[in-house]
């Protein structure tokens, strides 16, 4: 049991709770803007982040996962790959962004599997690596095909005629 393959593990582990509670804040805002859809789309993200996360943890139940730090993590990105930016996102946003949003976090997770696939030098490391960025790769053909299905918004899907009233 190397404590290489564990860390791995810890670091998949992470990135899959911290996208599911990135999905879950985010659904969460697109509540409180009334954007009940993408708030719905963004809770069934949540969802696929978590069953995702499971499948780690069924992986890694041989192993004693280290309790990383936050600055001990060591991502190809600022957050885990998996974490969208909250800036990426806008409370009139379509569930055509909120799954263009989805894509980019998913071809992410799948390029930092494949990265440590391939730069690890221990093999059972490159073997899990190898399998998640499949399974990211397979996510990432999902999405593509939802997209494909989901109608494009208009130019002027941001444009609110209904201005904010602020009382001093």
């Amino acid at each position: 049991m190397t404590t290489k393959v564990a860390t791995f593990l810890a670091h998949a582990l992470a990135m899959e709770q911290e996208a599911a509670d990135r999905y879950d804040e985010l659904a969460d805002s697109m509540e409180v803007h009334n954007n009940k859809d993408v708030a719905d789309l963004f809770r069934q993200m949540s969802k696929f982040s978590r069953l995702h996360g499971a499948s780690v943890a069924q992986r890694a139940t041989p192993y004693e996962l280290p309790r990383l730090k936050s600055w001990q993590f060591r991502w190809n990105t600022p957050e885990p790959p998996e974490v969208g930016e909250p800036e990426g996102s806008h409370y009139m946003m379509t569930p055509y962004h909120a799954l263009i949003f989805a894509l980019e976090n998913e071809k992410r997770g799948q390029q930092f599997y494949a990265s440590e696939a391939s730069g690890s030098d221990d093999a059972t490391v490159r073997t899990l690596a190898a399998e998640m960025a499949d399974e990211e790769a397979e996510h990432v053909t999902e999405l593509e095909a939802w997209i494909a299905r989901t109608p494009k918004p208009s130019a002027d899907w941001a444009e609110d005629d209904d201005d904010a009233v602020v009382v001093d």
